[in-house]
């Protein structure tokens, strides 16, 4: 494994590590000085809804050496649906806590959050490419 891989594969556990966080913290219902920020800023939660996830599907699919699935005439990339369905599941487990909100706007955060990742992605790809 390179060394840029290494790396980004550390990256991408310390942002999942601290995703993991932030989610016990609000299952738990625990308010942080960062969930009291974030609460503060007019669209704070979806914001960081799009960056976390961004940032998660960017480093996964940067980890896995951008590596796609096919279907027809499309291709995805595989960190982009790992952490697609992961968001999902997440949000959808938000039902089981009574400290927690099932908050559709809040998947659809996270997908933006993915589609820009995946459009920076393909755009610096597109760009090596015609170097």
């Amino acid at each position: 494994m390179r060394l840029t891989t290494q790396v980004y594969w550390l990256a991408f556990a310390a942002l999942a590590s601290f995703i993991g966080w932030i989610i016990y913290q609000a299952d738990t219902g625990t308010k942080t000085t960062l969930f009291l920020l974030v609460e503060s800023l007019p669209l704070g939660d979806k914001l960081g809804h799009i960056w976390l996830y961004g940032a998660l599907a960017f480093l996964l699919n940067l980890s896995l050496a951008l590596r796609q699935a096919q279907y027809k005439n499309v291709s995805l990339y595989w960190g982009s649906l790992i952490v697609l369905v992961f968001a999902v599941l997440e949000e959808l487990s938000q039902q089981f806590f009574a400290t927690r909100t099932l908050d559709a706007m809040d998947l659809v955060a996270d997908a933006i959050g993915i589609g820009l990742a995946d459009f920076l992605l393909r755009r610096k790809h597109r760009s090596a490419n015609n170097d």
